[in-house]
């Protein structure tokens, strides 16, 4: 609304001002309040997705770890033993050309023609070399680096047997 004065120039009335102008937290909060919503909302994606992600262990996973377990509370070639002995009756369980009682240059042989086991190969003929040697020279072996290799080993033997069983991708 606009008033002439008496000496006929333009008066523009102007609202009320407030005395403070608001806090940033007074004219951001819904901002603030949808951005802590959309961080709990991704990061609860996430654990859900990688949840869906770890497969369950299969049988013999669930002996070799059992078997882990037992040889990292024991020390020497007792420990190396376990671990050679569960290493190889996980190889038997998942493959039957991979009997527990080949020996360990029968069993690379055997290995070298299986794709399946091709990623862990050096890592599966370094443990059961390594575990040979440990029983049968008295070498002494670190159980821990031996048990490491033997996880890293059996989580690469199932990756591979998951790409291998994974449906293959339509292509048009």
């Amino acid at each position: 609304m606009i008033f002439l004065a008496a000496d006929d120039t333009p008066l523009v009335l102007q609202g009320p001002h407030a005395a403070i102008p608001p806090g940033w937290w007074e004219s951001y909060w819904g901002a603030v309040a949808f951005g802590f919503a959309l961080i709990v909302t991704l990061v609860l994606l996430e654990v859900a997705r990688r949840r869906r992600q770890r497969p369950a262990l299969t049988s013999a996973q669930q002996v070799l770890e059992q078997t882990l377990q037992q040889a990292a509370r024991t020390a020497g070639p007792a420990a190396a033993a376990l671990v050679s002995h569960g290493l190889r009756d996980f190889l038997a369980a998942t493959d039957g050309q991979l009997a527990a009682s080949l020996s360990t240059q029968e069993l690379a042989a055997r290995l070298e023609t299986l794709p399946l086991y091709l990623p862990a190969q050096s890592l599966l003929l370094t443990a059961l070399q390594t575990a040979d040697l440990a029983k049968f020279a008295g070498a002494t072996a670190a159980p821990d680096i031996l048990i490491a290799q033997v996880r890293e080993a059996v989580q690469r033997v199932e990756a591979s047997r998951r790409a291998f069983a994974a449906p293959a991708p339509n292509r048009p």
